[in-house]
C-alpha cells in the first residue's frame, strides 16, 4: 500500500471514529454548581473537606481512542426526586436510583466492560421526567428543563484529579472522566448532582473533540481523496 493510500485510509478511520456531534449540542467550558445551586456530591465530606466548585465541559461527547480498553464505571449516587438511570456499553452496565439522597462518599456501584473499541462511547441518562442525555446527543446547559451531563477529564481517578481551579482551562482528554447528570427539574435548578458517574480508562483515553476538530478531519479525507484521483489520472 502506498503512503497515500495509508493516510487515505487512517483518515477514514479517525473520521469514523469521531461522529458528528449534533448542531444544537454546543461545547462550553464551565463549572458546577451553577448559580447559588449546591451539589450535595461535592458538598459531602470527603476524607474530611468539601470539594468544589468544579470546572469542567458543557454539551460534551466523549470518545475513546487507542482501544480496545477497559473501561470502570463507578457509581457514586444521586440526590433527586426522580427515578433517574444510567446505562451504557450495550446494555451491559446500568445504574438505577429510586430517590433521595445515595451519596456516602464512596463507589455504589461498579462494572467493568473489557474490549471497547475507539470511538463514541455508548452510554446515556434517563431522567424520570421523563428525558434523555445520551453521549453523541447531550445538550449544552442553556436548554431550561432539559436534562444534560457535565464532564471533567483527569488522569487519576480519585477526588484529587477534580478540577477545583476556575480559571477557564481544563483538560479535553485524560484516562478518567467524571460525568455529573442533571435531570432538568426543580426548576432547572442546575447542580448537577442527579446521578454521579465515574469513567476509569486502561489501555486507552477518553477525549472531547473540539468544534473543529471534525471539519479539518473532514477535509483532509476530501482533499488527500482529490489527490489520489489527480495521481491516478496522471
Amino acid at each position: 500500500m502506498t503512503l497515500l493510500k495509508k493516510t487515505v485510509a487512517a483518515c477514514a478511520v479517525a473520521l469514523a471514529g469521531l461522529a458528528c456531534a449534533p448542531s444544537h449540542a454546543a461545547l462550553t467550558l464551565g463549572g458546577i454548581p451553577g448559580g447559588s445551586a449546591t451539589n450535595e456530591f461535592l458538598s459531602t465530606n470527603f476524607g474530611g473537606g468539601a470539594i468544589g466548585p468544579v470546572e469542567g465541559w458543557y454539551g460534551a461527547q466523549l470518545y475513546l481512542s487507542g482501544g480496545p480498553a477497559q473501561i470502570t464505571v463507578d457509581y457514586f449516587g444521586a440526590e433527586a426526586g426522580f427515578a433517574n438511570s444510567f446505562s451504557g456499553f450495550g446494555g451491559s452496565c446500568s445504574f438505577n436510583h429510586g430517590g433521595g439522597t445515595t451519596f456516602t462518599g464512596g463507589v455504589l456501584n461498579s462494572c467493568v466492560i473489557n474490549g471497547v473499541l475507539s470511538g463514541l462511547l455508548d452510554f446515556g441518562f434517563t431522567s424520570g421526567l421523563p428525558g434523555v442525555a445520551n453521549n453523541g446527543t447531550n445538550p449544552d446547559n442553556s436548554l431550561n428543563n432539559t436534562p444534560n451531563f457535565f464532564v471533567t477529564l483527569a488522569n487519576i481517578p480519585g477526588f484529587a484529579g477534580l478540577d477545583t481551579t476556575l480559571d477557564s482551562s481544563t483538560p479535553g482528554g485524560g484516562l478518567v472522566a467524571w460525568l455529573f447528570f442533571d435531570d432538568g427539574g426543580a426548576g432547572d435548578d442546575d447542580n448537577h448532582d442527579d446521578m454521579v458517574v465515574r469513567l476509569s480508562i486502561t489501555g486507552g483515553s477518553v477525549g472531547i473533540p473540539e468544534p473543529g476538530t471534525l471539519a479539518l478531519l473532514g477535509a483532509a479525507l476530501v482533499g488527500l481523496g482529490a489527490a489520489r484521483r489527480r495521481r491516478v489520472g496522471q
